[in-house]
């Protein structure tokens, strides 16, 4: 007789990859933070995780650059990313990964990959082909342009392995934006960590006018602030049973508030429309301030409503 066919993997087998989180790295510590963070995402999703390490872009000189330049740049940035690549299957055994270097700037590369990537992971800072990170050369353009999800792992502290020891913040803005909503969901529940949704609001400011309340006196913006957070939560909670999940709703300046409660977070999350400015595409200034001053790492949605 056959044998009756069964859904279980012989031993040692890898598990079925699904999905792919990209992570930049050049060699640097806060790379490598992110390179950490981004295997431990990839484990949970049950994804490929890409390591890739983009050159430096060439500086204006008399002596042009030349193939064999820019070969010298990609076999280095190889090694680089071989070496990041081995050190996530260390830290992930079984971890499907695959590295590759590039000529082309890191920036250019991240964004590229973005388009083929469920996640894309950065550090805060770097050195090569991230020089300037913290000040936003290569962040701030992945935030404007990358084509899903942006993780930026922030903080000196290296990433812990296993489950998150901090909570999850996702910052509330628009009516019918929930993307970050749902990825903040989705990852609390991969991480088992508790969510935070968090809606901030304010008043018109009218010159010389002091528009102050009892805090024992719940204003209609109050009331209508924790209606909006309980309407665009509860349907995530009914798909979500698992997640711990606590609402609040605050009056004052939202990047304020997102960066003091990320002191003790294990991640931010924030919807970002991208916009036409005259510097060409650009984030608001909420995600610009917490990108530079979150203590912990900021996931940024492209929200599309």
């Amino acid at each position: 007789m056959p044998e009756p066919e069964t859904n279980e993997r012989p031993a040692g087998t890898p598990a079925p990859v699904s999905g792919r989180v990209v992570v930049g790295v050049d060699g640097s510590p806060h790379s490598l933070r992110a390179l950490d963070r981004a295997a431990d995402e990839a484990h949970r999703r049950g994804a490929e995780l890409r390591v890739l390490c983009g050159g430096t872009p060439p500086r204006r000189t008399a002596v042009p650059e030349t193939d064999a330049d820019r070969e010298r740049m990609r076999q280095a940035g190889k090694e680089v990313a071989d070496a990041a690549a081995e050190r996530a299957r260390a830290r992930v055994p079984g971890l499907s990964v695959t590295a590759s270097g590039v000529r082309e700037p890191a920036a250019e590369a991240l964004v590229r990959a973005s388009r083929e990537a469920d996640l894309t992971v950065v550090g805060s800072r770097g050195h090569g082909g991230f020089r300037g990170l913290l000040l936003g050369s290569v962040s701030l353009r992945l935030a404007a342009h990358a084509a899903g999800p942006l993780m930026v792992v922030r903080g000196d502290v290296p990433e812990p392995a296993g489950e998150s020891v901090g909570g999850t913040v996702v910052g509330l803005k628009w009516a019918g934006a929930t993307e970050p909503v749902e990825y903040a969901f989705a990852s609390a529940r991969r991480s088992g960590s508790t969510l935070w949704v968090v809606h901030s609001w304010s008043r018109p400011t009218l010159p010389g006018v002091s528009l102050k309340l009892s805090p024992k006196e719940p204003s209609e913006e109050t009331r209508t602030a924790e209606r909006f957070l309980a309407q665009t939560v509860e349907p995530f909670r009914e798909r979500y049973p698992e997640v711990q999940v606590c609402t609040e709703q605050h009056q004052g300046p939202p990047a304020e508030h997102l960066i003091k409660l990320s002191d003790g977070a294990d991640l931010v999350v924030l919807g970002v429309r991208r916009e036409h400015r005259r510097l060409g595409l650009q984030v608001g200034p909420v995600v610009n301030a917490v990108l530079q001053h979150a203590k912990c790492s900021v996931a940024l949605v492209p929200v599309t409503s």
